[in-house]
């Protein structure tokens, strides 16, 4: 059996993301579930993103967020050096009435027209005690896929830390594949250390 293939089957990791329908869920052998990230569709609690600065380029349909970028939902909390926003400024939305309207958002974007988020320069995602950090973040709302990569992808939740340096998640069934490093024609093989809890 191929180690990647062996890998898959030890490790029992899941996840699930929701940012522009990202929002991180891992669940690291058992069976507590936790929101994870910033859920940019469905939560009724307000999203606060800051930035140093803010440049829009209405007709490229990008949005680039620069320097201490920071995104807050309630407890959740999303840092990255740079943020670009893809969106659709035309888009189809789905009004009380269940009926597909065509939106059109006067600044820009808003969180339904998001079509795909790239964030750069050391990814920070956390919510209560699990944490992933990365150096590049692709959250794509059209192939409902997140992949976070780098030198050293780390998830951690509380003492239990999983490395790798290609996580790719599918927020659909909220299932992950974390990836060793390709280094000097070697693969460095994913690993996970789980701690028991003294109580």
């Amino acid at each position: 059996m191929q180690p990647r293939t062996l890998y898959k089957k030890q490790m029992g990791l899941y996840l699930a993301l929701i940012l522009g329908t990202l929002g991180l869920t891992v669940v690291l052998g058992h069976a507590e579930e936790a929101h994870f990230g910033i859920n940019l569709s469905n939560s009724k609690e307000p999203i606060e993103l800051r930035s140093d600065s803010l440049e829009i380029r209405d007709k490229e349909e990008v949005a680039v967020f620069s320097g201490n970028v920071s995104i807050v939902q309630g407890e959740r909390l999303m840092q990255t050096s740079q943020l670009i926003v893809y969106y659709d400024k035309t888009h189809k939305a789905i009004d009380e009435n269940k009926k597909n309207i065509e939106s059109t958002s006067p600044v820009g974007f808003d969180v339904t027209g998001i079509k795909k988020m790239e964030a750069l320069g050391k990814v920070y995602i956390k919510i209560a005690t699990q944490v992933a950090t990365g150096d590049k973040g692709i959250f794509d709302r059209q192939s409902n896929r997140m992949i976070l990569t780098g030198d050293k992808v780390v998830l951690k939740d509380n003492n239990n830390v999983a490395t790798g340096c290609k996580l790719t998640v599918h927020m659909e069934s909220g299932k992950a594949f974390l990836e060793g490093c390709q280094a000097f024609e070697k693969k460095n093989r994913a690993s996970i250390i789980l701690k028991s809890s003294q109580k």
